[in-house]
């Protein structure tokens, strides 16, 4: 089973053809159609990008927000029915990563060790609020605590033996 990674959001209907907003959380927004793209039960959508000219940025989030239809969606009626339903994309669909880059979706889960290698928690999610990634990590003994994501706490990422050191 390929991992589900939350890509975008719909946020309300546009216009009157059954065009919908999406919020995208995602680099590449203008090619959510290139992604193999599903709702959170598994039901596949199919979108269509209706202008690529036109993106408006979100005035909260100042996350990208496109304009697309939604195969099988023809009014205005049937798409505020999607209002709030959330978009995954498959992550074996992304670009790999380049070298010393990792998505944040691959490091949730990894074994936190520290220096000597001891195993002493697990990531528990990775979270940016614009200013960088910051690790969440669940300890041995239960307690959680927060960590930027750079190289003086971090000097270490293994995907391949599925750790992350802790320095």
């Amino acid at each position: 089973m390929t991992k589900k990674i939350l890509i975008a959001k719909i946020i309300t209907a546009f216009g009157i053809k059954g065009e919908v907003k999406i919020v995208a959380y995602c680099q590449d927004h203008l090619n959510l159609e290139k992604y193999s793209l599903s709702d959170a039960q598994g039901n596949a959508i199919r979108l269509v990008i209706s202008n690529k000219n036109k993106v408006v940025v979100g005035i909260a989030s100042g996350d990208p927000i496109v304009i697309a239809k939604i195969d099988g969606v023809t009014d205005r009626n049937a798409a505020e029915l999607l209002r709030g339903v959330e978009i995954f994309a498959d992550r074996t669909d992304f670009a790999p990563a380049a070298k010393n880059e990792f998505y944040y979706a691959d490091l949730i889960g990894l074994t936190v060790v520290d220096m000597n290698s001891k195993e002493v928690g697990t990531v528990m999610d990775v979270l940016d609020y614009g200013a960088g990634g910051v690790i969440e990590i669940k300890f041995l003994d239960n307690h959680t605590d927060n960590f930027p994501f750079k190289d003086q706490f971090f000097p270490e990422v293994n995907l391949t033996k599925g750790f992350i050191r802790l320095g």
